[in-house]
């Protein structure tokens, strides 16, 4: 992602600072020593370019993606480094694909371990067996466990079996729940010697006992801070993301007057109101409450009025400001987490979506 040109067809425009994404890297071999990375580059790698985001994590020991596609992206631009696919395969075809471009899966119910165990592969795969220690998402049963074990342990299609599981409440260390599922994980695995893997990017941070061989971080990678009351900054992480357009008119508002769609926002005071060719047409979010952040010119400004296609709208009053001057809506000036919270959504989403309507728009 660069600067925007003849191949861009909105003014609003995206870059990655990928020095960023290394250092951020490092900070996760700062937080578990000793450990595996598993760098998270599903979702375009949470909208920042999956192919991008691989080839500059050289150092990282494994990739994990979701969906199939996605590892045989991987593959087909290159990458030669395992890679975990988490939603795992679907049938004997993908099941096949996996053999061929050696792709390691998750498995996490009954009849991915039919196929697995049905159909004879060369070369064999290594299988990661998710455990459901209280998610409820996807996820073994915990007495089911052994026998999955047991069964893909003495399969000649299976290569390795690692075990791994995923906290639900990591990003609130308080949360009880996150010690039953550490324990529930612990009680499991016992002393049978296979890799593991449990610990996200927020107990990567605050809950070392999880980190066992191999660690997984995702939101830490790119900037943003897993837990909703410590800043990124306070972490160690840099913003790898930032997301910027331009004011492209300036206007007097009386006072009683309401500003866009629905008249969300009516100020009770004359005010001067700058307007930003960037909206939910270009992933900002629609949904963002007025006085969302918004940088211009090293002020913060606030977001008036309800975001649409194609714009929104900042109280300048007493900024210094000129058509044409550069708005951060997120990145190294203001944090994508503050923006996320004045818009009751996650970070997570909102670079998603950024990055999902700046590839599509190119």
């Amino acid at each position: 992602m660069s600067e925007p040109g003849l191949n861009h067809w909105r003014r609003a425009n995206l870059t990655i600072d990928l020095a960023a994404l290394s250092h951020n890297f490092n900070r996760v071999r700062e937080y578990a020593p000793g450990c595996q990375v598993m760098a998270v580059i599903k979702a375009n790698a949470y909208g920042h370019g999956m192919l991008a985001v691989a080839d500059q994590l050289i150092d990282a020991d494994l990739f994990a993606v979701a969906m199939p596609s996605e590892a045989y992206a991987l593959r087909a631009a290159g990458c030669e480094k395992p890679i975990l696919v988490l939603h795992g395969f679907s049938d004997r075809h993908e099941l096949e694909q996996f053999s061929r471009l050696n792709l390691s899966t998750a498995v996490y119910q009954q009849s991915q371990l039919e196929t697995l165990l049905a159909h004879s592969l060369t070369p064999p795969i290594d299988a990661w067996i998710k455990i459901d220690t209280g998610m409820h998402r996807l996820g073994v049963p915990v007495d089911e466990v052994d026998a999955y074990f047991g069964e893909l342990r003495n399969s000649k299609n299976v290569a390795n079996v690692f075990f791994m599981s995923h906290f639900a409440n990591s990003d609130d260390i308080s949360n009880t729940i996150n010690n039953k599922q550490l324990n529930s994980f612990v009680n499991v695995i016992g002393d049978l010697g296979i890799n593991c893997s449990m610990a996200n990017s927020a107990a990567i941070i605050k809950i070392p006992e999880s980190h066992f061989e191999v660690v997984r971080p995702g939101i830490m990678l790119y900037g943003s801070s897993p837990f909703p009351d410590i800043p990124a900054s306070d972490l160690g992480l840099r913003p790898v993301m930032q997301f910027e357009s331009i004011l492209i008119d300036i206007k007097q508002v009386k006072a009683g007057e309401a500003i866009g769609y629905g008249g969300t926002y009516t100020s009770d005071t004359d005010i001067t109101v700058g307007v930003v060719a960037a909206g939910y047409g270009d992933g900002y979010p629609r949904h963002a409450r007025n006085g969302t952040p918004v940088w211009l010119n090293d002020q913060c400004c606030e977001l008036v009025g309800r975001v649409s296609m194609d714009s929104l709208c900042i109280n300048l009053t007493g900024v210094a400001a000129r058509v044409g001057d550069r708005v951060a809506l997120w990145g190294k000036e203001l944090s994508v987490d503050e923006v996320a919270r004045a818009s009751d959504s996650i970070a997570y989403e909102l670079l998603c979506n950024a990055g999902a309507a700046y590839a599509a728009n190119r």
